[in-house]
This record gives structure tokens, sequence and C-alpha cells, in this order.
């Protein structure tokens, strides 16, 4: 994979504006190592072993060219059913918390987003995504205001504290309104409130999915949709690509807008040191050392002892 980042960005840069590319993954719980899953991580109680395998999985995954990661999750899962509440903290407010900064600060190090062992973490879902009905993850969440103030967006402003600087917007609707299309949720609360200067990026496909929500009548209204609400990056579905000149030409979304989110997009690959050097983590020669190395399996078998969780039969 290093070398198919080191030929995409070499196209990049003979391209008219020379813009590096951005190469992001879902680093969840390890990269060539596997880790515990955060459920388990959360287990262990123990904070700063999720520091230290975020930092070792960042290690891994930066050395073969990824910039950005999709992680930590940080969810609030209270519904047993909803299968990837293994990639959050658990059920517990207080415990998610605590474990959103650690995970934060390992990826990111602390030496600056810039540093070529640095990896931009992505919190997810935005918002009360494991409030879904029925543990589906596209189903609609239906909370009051005062449960997502108490419950569900302490451990993203705990993540925005550590210095998060993305997020990514939920699959769900919350109150009958998809979070990618939620202009109370993305720019209201989340610009406007909490002063949030960074990028939003939707989940997978999740601005299409506003069609089949009901609330976009086609392709074209899903993007200016989410857009206006406050998407910055669509993920895979190509929306933004495909309407958003034709949107911007007939006035429906308007230019200053694109250009907030542009200068967003354009800041964080700053602060990734991409333009001062656009290969500093496609590094062929440091990606095999940096894989699996003997510290970093130990840590992976310290980290399931401490997760591991015994029951007794009373």
């Amino acid at each position: 994979m290093g070398a198919v980042r080191l030929h995409v960005n070499n196209a990049a840069l003979q391209s008219r504006l020379r813009i590096p590319m951005l190469f992001a993954a879902d680093v969840v719980h390890g990269d060539t190592t596997v880790f515990p899953v955060p459920l388990g991580e959360a287990a262990s109680f123990e904070q700063e072993l999720a520091r230290r395998m975020a930092r070792a999985a960042a290690r891994e995954a930066s050395a073969v060219g990824l910039d950005w990661t999709f992680a930590p999750m940080v969810d609030i899962a209270r519904d047993a059913r909803r299968w990837r509440g293994v990639e959050a903290a658990g059920e517990d407010v207080q415990l998610a918390r605590l474990f959103s900064q650690p995970r934060v600060h390992g990826f990111q190090g602390g030496a600056g987003l810039a540093h070529p062992e640095a990896m931009a973490a992505c919190h997810e879902h935005f918002a009360a995504h494991g409030a879904a009905e029925g543990g589906l993850d596209y189903n609609r969440v239906d909370v009051s205001e005062r449960t997502l103030r108490e419950v569900y967006f302490p451990r993203f402003q705990a993540a925005f504290a550590a210095g998060a600087v993305t997020t990514m917007a939920a699959f769900n609707e919350l109150s009958g309104i998809p979070a990618t299309a939620n202009a109370w949720l993305l720019d209201g609360l989340l610009r406007q409130e909490w002063g949030y200067p960074g990028l939003v990026v939707s989940d997978f496909k999740a601005d299409q999915e506003l069609i089949a929500h009901g609330v976009a009548a086609d392709e074209r209204d899903a993007a200016r949709l989410a857009f206006l609400a406050g998407v910055d990056i669509s993920m895979e579905s190509g929306l933004y690509l495909r309407h958003l000149p034709a949107l911007v030409a007939a006035g429906e979304v308007p230019m200053a807008g694109l250009d907030a989110a542009v200068r967003r997009m354009l800041a964080f690959k700053a602060a990734l040191g991409l333009f001062d050097d656009p290969f500093r983590r496609i590094r062929p020669a440091r990606a095999q050392s940096s894989q699996r190395s003997r510290e970093t399996l130990a840590l992976a078998r310290e980290a399931a002892c401490k997760s591991v969780v015994l029951l007794r039969k009373l």
C-alpha cells in the first residue's frame, strides 16, 4: 500500500495546484499488531495503557503512509445488540470520557501533528450513534436534549479538549433528522455553541443514505443538505465531486461556505506537515522496520492480559 500511496501522491503533485494527498483508514485497535478491542481496553481501567496502544498503532500506521485514523469511537453503548459497541468504552459516561483523551494523545503524539509518527484522530460518531433503536447503525434516535448533553456529548467534548481536530457525523437520525443533514447539531451546536474550528467528515456514503432516510429527493439534494448542514468531506459517495460545482453555480450552496470548507481542509493538511513534505509518512525504508516490533508485541500481550474479565459463579 505504501507504493500505491507514493504513486498517487506523485500524481497529485503534478496537478495544477500541487496540493498533496491525505491518506486515512480505520486504525481502531492496532494496525499490523492487533490490540484488544476498545471495550476490552476500557476493561483494563488503565488510561496510560490506552495511550500506549494508540501510540504504537500510530507508529505502525504512519510508517506506511497513513495521516489520519477514523478513531477513537466515542459512542456510549448501552444496547447489547449493537455489535459496534466493542469499538467504544462501554456504557459509563465517566469511564468513556476518561478513555477519550489518552487515545487522542496516543494517536497524535506529543510532538505536534506534523511529526512523521503522528496520526490525526477523528472521534466518531457525532452524535448519539450508540443510542440507535434496535442496536442498528442506521436507525432513529429519540432522546432528550438533556440526555444528549449529559450522556452523549461529554466524550466528544473530552476528545476536543485533548486536541482532536476532526470528527465524523453519525449515520443515525436525531429527532427525525439524520446527523449528516442536521444543521442544529453540526453548525448550531458544534461550530457556533462549542466554537469547533475543525473538519467534519461524513461516515461511509452517509450523504447518499439521506435518500434512503427519506429527507433527500436525489443525490444532488443529498449533497446540498449534507454540505449546508456542515459536512466538509463526503466519504466515498462522490456526491460532492459530482454535484457541488453545479450547486454553487446555481446559488444553492454559497461560495463562501465552500471556501470555508476548503480552508479547513487545507489547514488540516498544513497542520499534518504535508505542504512542507508530502512524503513525510511515505517512507518505504521505515515501513518494514516499524511493524510488529518486539516491544509492540509485548505491549499487545500485556494489554490482552489486562483486558481479560473473569467471572466467578457463586
